[in-house]
C-alpha cells in the first residue's frame, strides 16, 4: 500500500539515498508525476525543483499543462524549469517516431538542467504498471538481452522512487488526498505503441494470466538486471574509448577485446554502445547486428554500416568506431591574442617559445605579422594546401587521411587560413609558405607562436 510512511521508509533505504539531496522532479502534470511531487513534499530534508518538458504536440493542452504545473509549483514554494522543444520536428529530423525523440530530448534536458543547478537526481514517476509495458514493448522491438533488465530504481543520475508501486495504489493515493492533475488526451492514441500495449494487450490478459505474467516479468527483471550488469562489466573490461560531445560524439570498440564466444553478449555490447550514441532506450535489431558483424573481417577496414537514427558504425584498423554525425556548422572565427580562443574540441594559446624547443612541431605556428589575420575554421571538401616552393598543392581531406583521422572527424577537423591561404592544419602540417625561414632562425632564437592543443580523446 502506497502512504506517506512507506514511501518515506523505502525512500530513506534505497541504495541512492542520502541526506540533504537536491532533487529535480520531473513533472508532466499527470497523476503519477502529481503524486511523486506530493509524497517528496514529505521529505523533509529534501531540496526540491521542479522541471516541465513541453513537447508542443497538443496545442493549447500543453499550454494549459505547462500553467498548471508553475501554478503547482508557485503554491508549493518550489522553483519551475520549463523546458519547450518541438519534438515532431526533431522526430523528423533524426527520423524517429514521436516517442523515441520525446524521450531523447527530455533526457537531455534534463541532464543539462541538473548541471547548471547542481542538484543531485533527476527523479520521475515510472511505477510497476511502466515497468511492465518497457519489458513487452522491448521485447517487441527485439532489443536483445538489455531490454530485459526494464527500468532501473536508480540508473546514474536518475532515480524512479514509485518503481515498487503499481498504477492502482498511485491512483488510490491521488484519491485518497484529493489531488489536482492533468490528463494527457494523448495517452489514449494506440498509434504509440507504450498506449497501446496498455490498452489493448494487458487488458485482453485475465486475472490469471495476469498475475503469472506479472510475477515471470519480475522473474525475467531481476535475471535481465543480472545480465546487464555482467554485460557492463564486459564493456569496461574491453577496450573502449568514449568521446561524448554534442559535436562528434563516438565510441570506439577494440575488436582485440571483443567476446565472441558468446554472441548475445557481443550483441549487448553493440547495443549498450549503440544506446549511448544515440541516447535511445534499446539496442539495435538482430539485422544490424548480423550486418555490424561484417565489419571484422579484415576486408572491411574503411567500410561504413547506416545504423538507426543516423548512426554510423565505421571500421578502423583496430576498432569499430559508432558515431553521430551532427548539423553543427563552424563559420570563420578571427584569432586573438587579446581573449582566449576556446572551440568545441580544441583551444589556441598566443605565446612565445624558443624556436629551438618547438621548431618542427605541427602544433606550433610561428607568427610573424598581426595575429588578428589569422582565422580558424573547419575543413572542407575543396581545401587545399601550398606544400613546397613550386607551389604544389595537396587536399587537405588527403592529408588528414595519411594522418590517419577517422572519416567521419575529417569534417570537424579545425585549419588556420592567412588572407585566404590556407597555412596551418594545427597538430598535423603547416604550409610552405608559413614555416620559419633560416634566416629568422639566426637572427632571434625566442618568437611569438601559436599554441595548438586539442581536448583530450576528440580525435583518437
Amino acid at each position: 500500500m502506497l502512504n506517506n510512511t512507506t514511501f518515506r521508509q523505502n525512500y530513506q533505504a534505497a541504495d541512492w539515498y542520502k541526506s540533504n539531496l537536491k532533487v529535480l522532479v520531473a513533472c508532466s502534470g499527470g497523476v503519477d508525476s502529481t503524486v511523486l511531487l506530493h509524497l517528496l513534499t514529505e521529505i523533509h530534508d529534501l531540496e526540491i525543483s521542479i522541471v516541465h518538458f513541453d513537447h508542443q504536440l497538443r496545442g493549447s493542452e500543453s499550454d494549459s499543462d505547462r500553467e498548471f504545473i508553475k501554478r503547482v509549483g508557485a503554491d508549493l514554494g518550489y522553483p519551475v524549469h520549463v523546458v519547450t522543444e518541438d519534438i515532431e520536428a526533431y522526430a523528423k529530423l533524426n527520423d524517429m517516431s514521436l516517442e523515441e525523440a520525446g524521450s531523447v530530448r527530455r533526457r537531455s534536458a534534463f541532464m543539462n538542467l541538473l548541471d547548471q543547478l547542481s542538484y543531485d537526481y533527476v527523479a520521475t514517476g515510472q511505477h510497476v504498471d511502466d515497468q511492465i509495458e518497457t519489458i513487452l514493448m522491448n521485447i517487441y522491438q527485439g532489443s536483445g538481452i538489455q531490454g530485459l533488465s526494464g527500468i532501473s530504481e536508480w540508473n546514474g543520475s536518475f532515480i524512479r522512487p514509485l518503481l515498487g508501486y503499481t498504477r492502482e495504489e498511485i491512483n488510490d493515493y491521488s484519491k485518497t488526498h484529493q489531488l489536482e492533475y492533468r490528463t494527457d488526451q494523448s495517452n489514449a492514441d494506440i498509434s504509440f505503441l507504450r498506449n497501446n500495449i496498455r490498452a489493448n494487450v494487458i487488458p485482453a490478459l485475465n486475472a490469471d494470466i495476469d498475475h503469472r505474467l506479472r510475477t515471470s516479468l519480475e522473474g525475467i527483471l531481476r535475471e535481465g538486471q543480472a545480465i546487464n550488469a555482467l554485460i557492463e562489466t564486459s564493456i569496461e573490461d574491453i577496450d573502449i574509448k568514449g568521446f561524448r560531445s554534442d559535436y562528434v560524439p563516438k565510441i570506439a570498440l577494440g575488436l582485440s577485446e571483443l567476446p565472441d564466444y558468446f554472441s548475445p553478449i557481443q550483441k549487448a555490447i553493440f547495443d549498450r554502445a549503440f544506446q549511448l550514441i544515440s541516447l535511445m532506450p534499446q539496442g539495435i535489431s538482430s539485422n544490424h547486428f548480423n550486418a555490424l558483424k561484417s565489419l571484422f573481417r579484415d576486408d572491411a577496414i574503411g567500410k561504413e554500416i547506416q545504423l538507426p537514427t543516423s548512426v554510423t558504425a565505421y571500421r578502423d584498423r583496430e576498432c569499430i568506431t559508432l558515431f553521430k554525425r551532427s548539423d553543427f556548422q563552424w563559420s570563420i572565427t578571427p584569432l586573438s591574442a587579446s581573449v582566449e580562443n576556446k572551440f568545441p574540441f580544441f583551444q589556441f594559446e598566443f605565446t612565445t617559445s624558443l624556436l629551438d624547443d618547438h621548431i618542427l612541431d605541427p602544433a606550433y605556428l610561428w607568427v610573424e605579422q598581426n595575429p588578428e589575420s589569422y582565422n580558424t575554421r573547419v575543413a572542407e571538401p575543396g581545401d587545399k594546401m601550398v606544400v613546397n616552393a613550386t607551389g604544389r598543392s595537396i587536399s587537405v581531406f588527403k592529408i588528414l587521411q595519411s594522418s590517419r583521422v577517422a572519416p567521419h572527424l575529417k569534417e570537424y577537423y579545425p585549419i588556420v587560413e592567412r588572407d585566404g591561404e590556407i597555412i596551418w592544419i594545427p597538430g598535423i602540417r603547416t604550409a610552405h609558405s608559413a614555416l620559419i625561414s633560416e634566416e629568422v632562425i639566426k637572427e632571434n632564437r625566442t618568437k611569438h607562436c601559436i599554441k595548438f592543443q586539442f581536448q583530450k580523446g576528440t580525435f583518437e
